[in-house]
């Protein structure tokens, strides 16, 4: 084998290896409070640029499934995770169809297109900005710039452990 045959495999081994690390992989993790599995609870991981972010919702037993879209699968790096348990609203029970439903749908239609066309801002980011998030967990892990967890993707165990404190 020549010498330029021999360099040109190097070369085409070696990218081949870099881009190994850098391929999308699904994430699971468990949520605790003290101890005990959070339920009910959205679990977000963001980019440390903001530019990127991969949320789930916990179960009964705190597990969650970050999802990424189709693939299921999120890009490798650190994230700063946010986690955010809104109360349950107490709404009026409605016939489907009836006048009120309709108004509710087309209100909770539009301030939901204001917030993917990003006119309103996702209110975990917000937090701590003159803007108030409800939370039944300590308010610390809803805010981007207060949240001390993080997390690697690929991480080292699966699930992820993300371990919240009353008084963090």
């Amino acid at each position: 084998m020549s010498r330029r045959s021999v360099l040109g495999l190097l070369v085409a081994m070696s990218l081949g290896l870099a881009g190994c690390g850098t391929k999308p992989v699904p994430v699971k993790g468990v949520v605790t409070l003290d101890g005990q599995p959070v339920e009910g609870a959205n679990v977000t991981f963001v980019s440390g640029d903001g530019n990127q972010s991969y949320s789930g919702f916990t179960d009964a037993t705190g597990t969650f499934t970050l999802d990424a879209g189709q693939n299921k699968a999120i890009s490798p790096g650190t994230y700063k995770v946010l986690v955010v348990k809104t109360p349950k609203a107490d709404v009026p029970q409605m016939e489907p169809g009836s006048p009120d439903a309709m108004k509710m749908m087309q209100k909770e239609t539009k301030d939901t297109t204001k917030i993917n066309k990003g006119l309103m801002p996702n209110p975990a980011m917000i937090a701590g900005k003159g803007h108030k998030i409800n939370s039944e967990l300590p308010i610390v892990y809803a805010n981007f710039n207060t949240t001390p967890l993080s997390a690697k993707v690929p991480p080292d165990t699966q699930p992820v452990p993300i371990e919240l404190k009353s008084k963090p």
